[in-house]
C-alpha cells in the first residue's frame, strides 16, 4: 500500500473551506465511488491526485500532533463523537455529519453510521476540550431546551424518539462525549467545579449545532447514572428545566437482570467520580442493581424542585409528552407535532422497525423471589416520587 502523498493535505485544506464539497463527498458509502469523486474534485481544482494516493490516505490512520490539536479546529458541520484521556488531557475527536439529523435511538448508532463512511476516514480532527470554547465563538450552538434524566428501562428512549420525530428538534441521546465530561473527575480529581461546569456547557454547545437551519430546540437525554451528577448540571445550566422518568422498580429490575446496562455491572462506572463510594462487587446481582436504583432516586429527590423538575411515571407515556413534558419545557406543541410524536410511539423505541408491544405484565410475571425481595427497598422511594408528581 502506498503512503499518503503531500497532495492529500492540500486537498484536505481545500475541502475544509468548501461546505458544499464536504456535503458532496460525505454522501457515498462505497469507497470506490468516494475515491472517484475525490480524484475528480481534485482534478477540477488543479490538484493531481490518483486513486492509489487517495486509497492510501483512507487506509492510513492520520496522526494528529499535539501542537496541531490546539490550532486545527473543525469547520461547521463537524460534531464531537468521542472524548478520551491522553495523559491528563481530555481530547475530543470530531466527525462530519453535515446536514444529517440524529434520528437513531442512540447517539452511538448515529456515530457508527457516520464513521463507516470513507469521508470520515480521510478527514479527522482532534482537539483538547479547552479548544471548544474558541470553536463555539465561531459556531455557537443552540442552548439546551431540556434535560431528560431517568431510572433506566422506563421510557426515556421512547421520549427521545418522539421528540426526534419533530424536525425542529435536535435530540442528543446518551452521547458518550457528554459522559466523558460528566465523569472527568475520575481522571482529574483536581478539576474545579467551575471548570467542570464550563466543560459541560462547551460539550453540549458543540453537540447542539444547527445543521439544516430548521432546528430550534435541543433536548439532551442523559445516561441513567447522570442523575447522580445533577449538581453539576444545575451549576452548568441553572435555568434549564429537566424531567425524571421512573417506573415500578420491579419491572426495571427484571429488565436489567435479563441484560444489564453498564451502570449495573460493578466497576464499569466511576461512582467515586460522581460522589459515591464504589459498589461491592460480591453482592448478589439483584441487590446490586436495586442499590444502584436507590442511589439514582435519592439523588433526584435531593435535587428536585418543582419549578425546574418534572417527575413522569412510565405509565403516563406516551400522552404525557404533549400534555405535560412539552409545556414543562416551554415548547409549543401543534396538532401536527402531536401526530408526529404519536406515530413515533407506535414503534419500539430501541428497534424502530418493530411495532411497540406492552410488556408490563410479562415483566411482573417474570420476577423471581430474589427480584421481588430486592425491589422492596425501592418501594418507599417510588412512593415519594409518585407523591411529588403533579396530579394529572
Amino acid at each position: 500500500m502506498r503512503s499518503p502523498s503531500p497532495a492529500i493535505d492540500r486537498f484536505r485544506a481545500l475541502v475544509e473551506r468548501d461546505p458544499s464539497l464536504q456535503e458532496q463527498l460525505y454522501r457515498p458509502d462505497d469507497p470506490k465511488l468516494f475515491i472517484a469523486l475525490v480524484v475528480e474534485a481534485a482534478r477540477n481544482r488543479n490538484l493531481g491526485l490518483d486513486a492509489a494516493e487517495v486509497e492510501a490516505a483512507i487506509q492510513a490512520k492520520r496522526r494528529v500532533s499535539a501542537n496541531e490539536r490546539g490550532t486545527r479546529l473543525p469547520p461547521r458541520g463537524w460534531l464531537p463523537v468521542r472524548a478520551g484521556w491522553r495523559d491528563r488531557e481530555l481530547i475530543v475527536d470530531w466527525a462530519y455529519l453535515g446536514s444529517r439529523r440524529l434520528l437513531e435511538p442512540f447517539f452511538e448508532e448515529s456515530v457508527l453510521l457516520c464513521l463507516t463512511r470513507p469521508f470520515t476516514r480521510l478527514f479527522e480532527y482532534s482537539t483538547p476540550i479547552d479548544a471548544l470554547a474558541g470553536w463555539l465563538n465561531q459556531h455557537p450552538g443552540l442552548p439546551p431546551t431540556g434535560f431528560i434524566f431517568h431510572m433506566s428501562r422506563c421510557g426515556s428512549t421512547l421520549v427521545s424518539q418522539m421528540l426526534a420525530a419533530i424536525p425542529r428538534n435536535v435530540v442528543l441521546s446518551e452521547a458518550s462525549p457528554i459522559d466523558a465530561v460528566v465523569q472527568a473527575k475520575r481522571n482529574r480529581p483536581d478539576l474545579g467545579d467551575a471548570q467542570h461546569a464550563a466543560w459541560l456547557r462547551w460539550m453540549i454547545g458543540a453537540l447542539g449545532q444547527t445543521r439544516s437551519g430548521e432546528e430550534r430546540h435541543v433536548f439532551v437525554k442523559l445516561d441513567s447514572w447522570h442523575a447522580l451528577a445533577l449538581p453539576l448540571f444545575r451549576r452548568a445550566f441553572p435555568t434549564v428545566p429537566w424531567i425524571f422518568l421512573y417506573r415500578d422498580p420491579l419491572e426495571i429490575l427484571v429488565s436489567q437482570l435479563r441484560q444489564r446496562g453498564m451502570h449495573m455491572v460493578p466497576g464499569l462506572i466511576g461512582w467515586d467520580a460522581l460522589g459515591f463510594e464504589a459498589s461491592q462487587s460480591g453482592e448478589a446481582p439483584e441487590i446490586h442493581c436495586a442499590q444502584v436504583l436507590v442511589r439514582i432516586c435519592d439523588s433526584v429527590l435531593r435535587d428536585y424542585t418543582p419549578d425546574r423538575a418534572l417527575l413522569v411515571n412510565y405509565q403516563e407515556l406516551p400522552a404525557a409528552l404533549w400534555s405535560a413534558v412539552m409545556p414543562h419545557f416551554g415548547v409549543p406543541c401543534s396538532a401536527d407535532d402531536r401526530a408526529a410524536m404519536a406515530e413515533a410511539a407506535r414503534y419500539d423505541a430501541k428497534s424502530p422497525e418493530q411495532p411497540f408491544s406492552v410488556d408490563t405484565d410479562a415483566k411482573r410475571n417474570a420476577a423471581t423471589d430474589q427480584i421481588r425481595s430486592a425491589a422492596q427497598q425501592l418501594h418507599g422511594l417510588h412512593a415519594r416520587l409518585d407523591a411529588l408528581r403533579p396530579h394529572r
